[in-house]
């Protein structure tokens, strides 16, 4: 009795901070797979020789899914399903289109990933910049 009653202890100090860490780990998730994923549209603009983009399926709130298609041939190469509970996932774009040469064709963007809790601190934030020369940038914290 005495060490079920040491182990619940234990396990109500360790709570908060396995709830931050999944948090952490959510966000984190989700803007490695945007990397990925953006990554992967410019390589295969420049492989095939053509312009493909990413778009999301619900405006510039991201967290509903997104897919990459080849814009010449209307082929879809990769869909991604809706991000986990808990995040916001948002971008100042519908999409992006990278030419032959795997440059942004849609000029500056970013996307804001973080979790719905406004009290979160900004160490579990992530801002993907992409540039128009098409070459995506991970930050740790809100986007400037």
């Amino acid at each position: 009795m005495v060490v079920v009653a040491i182990l619940a202890i234990l396990a109500g100090f360790a709570a908060p901070s396995m709830l931050q860490l999944i948090r952490t780990q959510k966000v984190r998730s989700a803007a490695y797979d945007m990397f990925a994923d953006v990554t992967y549209t410019r390589s295969q603009a420049i492989s095939r020789g053509h312009n493909v983009g990413i778009g999301s399926n619900n405006g510039n709130d991201w967290s509903g899914g997104y897919s990459v298609r080849d814009l010449t041939t209307g082929e879809v190469l990769r869909t991604a399903g809706a991000s986990s509970t808990g995040i916001t996932f948002t971008a100042d774009t519908v999409g992006l289109i990278f030419d032959r040469t795997g440059r942004n064709t849609t000029g500056n963007a970013k996307f804001s990933i973080k979790p719905v809790e406004a009290s979160a601190p900004d160490n579990q934030k992530r801002c993907i910049q992409i540039a128009p020369s098409g070459r995506p940038n991970s930050l740790t914290g809100p986007c400037p």
